[in-house]
């Protein structure tokens, strides 16, 4: 496995690889990415949809958070854009400012397309019948009640300890060559951020919308802006904080002393005609 320090000089040249992505492979891949955490989510659904009344609240908590791990393990294993992960890129702005720009516009072709993979599966689930099932419905409306009874305080906080885990899994995997121990990394750190229902915005964005459609459906009404105000707003700057500067800066400010950042700029190519040697 890699040391800590290798694994944060491995990050910070990923970090400078992202200004350069191609838009069309961040928005394919961060529709993909959406995709994948729906998925995730779904799945999750459907296995802890009538759990917890033979094994208990804990241990449908557990299952969900193992479940879940689909969602990371997919996105790293296949390349995708995931906009939680991507916070760690917050580094090249730490390190130098003219990248703020191309950090924010990828961050925000990110979310976008996230969005739309997280739509398209809604969408796709409803047109297959999964929500057809009562257990289903009910869990899905009861997750969706208590992310929006949250306070945008409470939304906030978790939102900034569900990336600091989810960093901290992207971490732990980065340590592995081995598909196999990135797995097992994932399963300890993501099951955490799930069992203890933090809050992550691209979760979300499928959780929400599903449950307002399904709510609506059985008489139950939910408010698209307390969706997107109260709590897509929070979480999402939330996540910002927890995985960009939580685990993101004080990583690098930790490790990097021990690596040569100047070699990560030579693999820049020019950015509008300027190459960014102060890296």
């Amino acid at each position: 496995m890699k040391t800590p320090d290798k694994i944060t000089e491995s990050l910070f040249n990923k970090s400078i690889e992202f200004l350069n992505k191609p838009v069309k492979e961040i928005l394919i891949g961060g529709v993909l990415a959406g995709i994948f955490v729906s998925l995730a989510a779904i799945t999750s659904v459907t296995v802890c949809s009538d759990m917890s009344s033979y094994f208990g609240n804990g241990f449908t908590k557990l299952i969900f958070g193992v479940v879940f791990t689909l969602g990371l393990t997919l996105i790293v294993l296949s390349g995708s854009e995931l906009f939680t992960g991507s916070n760690l890129h917050i580094v090249s702005i730490y390190k130098d400012k003219r990248s703020i720009k191309k950090v924010f516009r990828n961050w925000m072709l990110i979310y976008l397309s996230n969005f739309i993979g997280a739509i398209i599966l809604t969408f796709l689930v409803f047109k297959a019948g999964v929500l057809n099932d009562v257990s289903i419905q009910k869990y899905i409306i009861n997750i969706t009640k208590s992310k929006l009874n949250l306070t945008m305080t409470e939304a906030f906080t978790r939102g900034i300890l569900c990336n600091f885990l989810v960093c901290l899994a992207v971490r732990v995997g980065e340590a592995s060559e081995e598909v196999s121990g990135k797995i097992m990394g994932y399963i300890y750190v993501i099951g955490a951020f799930v069992i203890n229902s933090f809050e992550h915005s691209i979760a979300n964005m499928f959780f929400i919308p599903t449950g307002i459609l399904v709510g609506s459906r059985n008489g139950i009404y939910f408010s698209w802006k307390a969706f997107f105000v109260g709590n897509l707003l929070p979480v999402t700057i939330g996540n910002i904080i927890g995985g960009g500067i939580f685990v993101g800066i004080v990583y690098y400010i930790m490790h990097s002393k021990y690596f040569n950042t100047k070699s990560a700029s030579n693999k820049l190519r020019n950015i509008k005609g300027d190459r960014y040697e102060n890296f």
